[in-house]
């Protein structure tokens, strides 16, 4: 069994040597909410197999801190103490976010940001939260609209099913009618009423890191982000003129690079007959890509409890010295049954990269050669697209 990379490694703050630049290009994203609403939790526990009950006893972060993150693509998580976060006022004419506490450290511009999470604390009262949350998308928004906004409606693992949901709907709620009465600040020279709204990238996630939402909530942030290119990727009807049309496609239109994943996983579905395909960063625990079928969480629940088993008896079979010279390397793999007709396979794709498919017990059984052929080509062109990311 090859190895997995390790973990993601500790934090850093941004005043030290590590804030020099990664090489090639990566994503900013900031990290808010008010104090003790979990955010330097949920960063751990995905990105530094911190174990939930451990987070208990996290002390308060007092400086922003930087999370180098390696998954699919480059990611920089920057996680902004409360107290600095509490101390933001908006400037109209300033495109930083800059506190007005001395000690902060913290100077970055929203132009270099690609996306924002605020955690809001779902058993706290959160309408302080919310008023904050108005004034950083409007602030963010006026200096740069392509900001994704990610709200993460955390600690909701001791709320009941209805509460939660009615949770989230309020939250929702209150900040769509917030952002609907602030869109004539931003009418300008729009001849049609301005739709504030509609116009700003918001999503909303329910958390907890004694569950798997947390994961599933940073999958589709990263996903979001690869979607995210300064060549706006076309959209399925321009996709669908362009293979009709006998004339080369233009050069400006390219695919993005979670387009080309999902494309890969539509590909290998259809070929080998899989219900359901993902593509995990088994460090993290993450999937940087999946296929279009619709999500089923009890399968995906199955999944992470899978990559969590298989990744504690990983460094069991790690080679102690590592063989430069082995011309060709050997993938693991494996299969459990969840019954009589279905089964979850398992390929490693490279050296943290894996791939984790629903399929039908009896298809696996009677075609595995055709299933590692196909495979093969599968994990190579997983490769080159991962290769594209890295420049």
């Amino acid at each position: 069994m090859a190895a997995l990379a390790p973990r993601q490694g500790p934090t850093e703050s941004v005043g030290t040597e590590a804030m020099a630049k990664h090489n090639g290009t990566s994503h900013k994203v900031l990290l808010l909410g008010p104090r003790r609403a979990g955010k330097s939790s949920l960063c751990k526990v995905v990105y530094q197999s911190f174990q939930p009950n451990d987070t208990l006893f996290l002390a308060p972060t007092t400086r922003t801190q930087k999370l180098p993150v390696q998954t699919f693509q480059k990611l920089e998580i920057l996680d902004i103490p409360g107290s600095v976060f509490q101390a933001f006022v908006p400037c109209v004419n300033d495109v930083s976010l800059v506190s007005t506490a001395s000690e902060s450290g913290l100077d970055t511009s929203w132009l270099d940001t690609s996306a924002v999470i605020f955690v809001i604390d779902a058993q706290d009262d959160y309408f302080d939260a919310l008023s904050k949350l108005h004034q950083v998308i409007l602030h963010a928004y006026r200096n740069n609209p392509a900001i994704h906004f990610h709200i993460f409606i955390n600690k909701v693992d001791g709320l009941s099913d209805d509460y939660k949901y009615d949770t989230q709907r309020d939250i929702e709620q209150r900040v769509f009618e917030e952002l609907i009465d602030s869109s004539h600040e931003f009418q300008g020279d729009h001849s049609e009423p301005f739709r504030l709204e509609s116009e700003v990238n918001l999503r909303f996630h329910l958390t907890s890191v004694f569950e798997s939402s947390v994961f599933v909530a940073f999958s589709r942030i990263q996903q979001r982000l690869m979607q995210t290119d300064n060549n706006p990727s076309p959209s399925a009807t321009e996709v669908l003129a362009e293979e009709q049309d006998e004339t080369l496609p233009s050069p400006d239109k390219l695919v993005s690079l979670g387009d080309g994943i999902e494309a890969a996983c539509n590909s290998l579905c259809s070929l080998c007959n899989f219900e359901k395909a993902y593509i995990f960063d088994m460090p993290s625990r993450t999937f940087v890509g999946c296929d279009t079928s619709p999500f089923d969480l009890p399968l995906f629940d199955v999944m992470f409890q899978y990559i969590r088993f298989l990744g504690s008896f990983s460094e069991l079979y790690t080679s102690s010295i590592g063989d430069e010279t082995t011309v060709k390397r050997s993938w693991s793999s494996s299969v459990v049954r969840l019954g009589s007709e279905s089964s979850v396979a398992f390929w490693q794709l490279n050296s943290h990269l894996a791939l984790f498919v629903s399929v039908r017990t009896s298809i696996y059984t009677n075609n595995q050669g055709i299933l590692d052929y196909n495979l093969h080509h599968f994990r190579k062109t997983v490769d080159q697209l991962e290769q594209l990311a890295a420049r």
